[in-house]
Order: C-alpha cells, then sequence, then structure tokens
C-alpha cells in the first residue's frame, strides 16, 4: 500500500501530503498469546518496515485499546474479562519504537451490560 501510486493523483501514497497517518491493523488480537508477546513482537517488527518505506507519515497500532498483562492493575477497566486475554496490551503496545500516537476504538453498545451499569457521561 506505502508503495502504490494513486490512479487519481498520480502520487505514491507514502509520499501524499494528504494522508496523515498509516494504522497496522484494524484490531489486531492473538488470542492464541494471551501474554501479548506475539503481537508485540509482530508489532515491533511491522512499525520498523513501516517506518522503513515511510518515515514522514505518522503511523498507529489500530488496537480497541485493551489493557494487558503489563498493566494488571488496570484489567478492571477493560469492557470484560475477555478483553485481558486477547492478546494485546495497550501500554505495551504503543510505546514501540515507530509507534506515533495511541487510538482506541470503542463499541459500549455491546461491551457493557446496560441493564446494570449505570449511564456513562449521560450515554444510556
Amino acid at each position: 500500500m506505502l508503495t502504490r501510486v494513486n490512479t487519481y493523483t498520480n502520487v505514491t501514497y507514502k509520499d501524499d501530503p494528504t494522508i496523515f497517518a498509516w494504522e497496522l491493523m484494524n484490531e489486531p488480537e492473538c488470542p492464541s498469546d494471551p501474554t501479548g508477546n506475539k503481537l508485540q513482537a509482530w508489532i515491533q517488527e511491522m512499525a520498523f518496515h513501516v517506518k522503513s518505506i515511510d518515515p514522514d507519515h505518522l503511523l498507529e497500532v489500530g488496537a480497541e485499546g485493551f489493557y494487558g498483562p503489563s498493566s494488571p492493575a488496570r484489567l478492571q477497566a477493560n469492557p470484560n474479562t475477555y478483553a485481558g486475554k486477547v492478546g494485546t496490551d495497550f501500554i505495551r503496545n504503543n510505546r514501540v519504537l515507530g509507534i506515533d500516537f495511541a487510538s482506541v476504538h470503542i463499541y459500549p453498545d455491546t461491551w457493557f451490560d446496560h441493564t446494570t451499569s449505570p449511564a456513562i457521561n449521560g450515554i444510556d
């Protein structure tokens, strides 16, 4: 994708000033390794690879934002217990060299039981 030429502008995407940032993957998970080590290694490898091709654009992981083993005190902030076992680790993943900013993807309608949970910031 980075070296692809936009067929409308004839500009290589890595050189396109209208692109703000790249996302490594949409909501990466690795449930087969709840320690997060496999996904962490992949993020490190891919961040280095992307930045070696395009050092000028920002880069982010694209994770949902679940806390993992590196933040045991924060695991309770995950929307459910499963979230802490999918091989992601928000804090650790976003400390990788080459990752420029963090973002989270949230789904309050499906993550939270609205029959027992109070409204969050006035949202039911």
